[in-house]
């Protein structure tokens, strides 16, 4: 990727979480992969880069940013997760939301060593910006990040870290098996998938089809962004209307219409 974009990512001010000091300035950041780290089970982008994200509320850029925040409510944090579950020992934690989906996040010592991971294995970079929501979609969808699993086109390893998201909320739940990746996403062994099979969606192995009623479950079976698939959903649905759970039981037309979209996406049937 050239860096000739005035607002490239690779040009911002970049550098370790802990020499900024950030204010509540609304801006964009990024993340990147410091030279020489790892992170098995996807490929950085141009200079190690991982994610972009948006800093718009009242808290600026000192409430984004991921580096000592909980992993619940931040999404580049919960890919991570998954992606670095074996290796740190990581215990996803189910979070009950009663009005709706539930969410999960980490147990308290695997925040803590999933964000000492992030400052000594990643770097940050900041653009403060008045309004960057705009400039974020761009840049999302020109450099299409590892971490980003929105806006952005979708590659295989995009959808495999999508999957296993939703598979370690589905595994807490007591619904599917997990889906493999990078060393694993379970405590048990699981191994990479082959080099012949990289090329499809991850596909999870369903204990009871009665479960797969609700648009999670969906998009996890058929390897789809979740957030992606919702979207695609309030376009294609007729019947959509605000606010929605999405969960419908088995063989209900509604379930149907929703199987048809993820069928749509992900160019295979059920």
């Amino acid at each position: 990727m050239t860096r000739d974009h005035p607002l490239s990512p690779l040009d911002w001010h970049r550098a370790p979480r802990a020499q900024f000091n950030l204010g509540c300035d609304h801006g964009l950041y990024a993340l990147f992969l410091r030279r020489g780290a790892e992170l098995d089970g996807i490929t950085p982008g141009a200079d190690g880069l991982l994610y972009i994200g948006l800093a718009a509320n009242s808290k600026g850029l000192k409430g984004r940013c991921h580096f000592n925040a909980s992993t619940r409510n931040h999404s580049p944090r919960k890919s991570l997760s998954v992606l670095l579950r074996e290796a740190l020992a990581l215990e996803p934690i189910l979070m009950a939301k009663p009005a709706s989906r539930n969410t999960w996040s980490l147990a308290p010592a695997s925040e803590r060593r999933l964000t000492a991971w992030m400052h000594e294995n990643l770097e940050l970079a900041i653009y403060p910006c008045a309004d960057p929501e705009p400039l974020e979609t761009i840049l999302i969808g020109r450099f299409a990040p590892p971490l980003n699993l929105a806006k952005c086109a979708q590659s295989v390893e995009h959808r495999r870290i999508s999957a296993a998201r939703a598979a370690v909320l589905s595994q807490l739940e007591g619904v599917v098996t997990p889906v493999a990746i990078g060393r694993s996403i379970s405590n048990s062994p699981l191994s990479k998938p082959a080099l012949s099979e990289r090329s499809h969606p991850p596909v999870l192995s369903i204990r009871n089809s009665a479960h797969l009623d609700n648009a999670e479950a969906i998009a996890a079976h058929f390897g789809l962004n979740p957030k992606s698939y919702r979207q695609r959903l309030r376009q294609d649905i007729a019947w959509y209307q605000k606010p929605q759970v999405w969960t419908f039981s088995r063989g209900s037309p509604q379930w149907k219409d929703m199987i048809a979209v993820a069928e749509r996406m992900a160019g295979r049937s059920l």
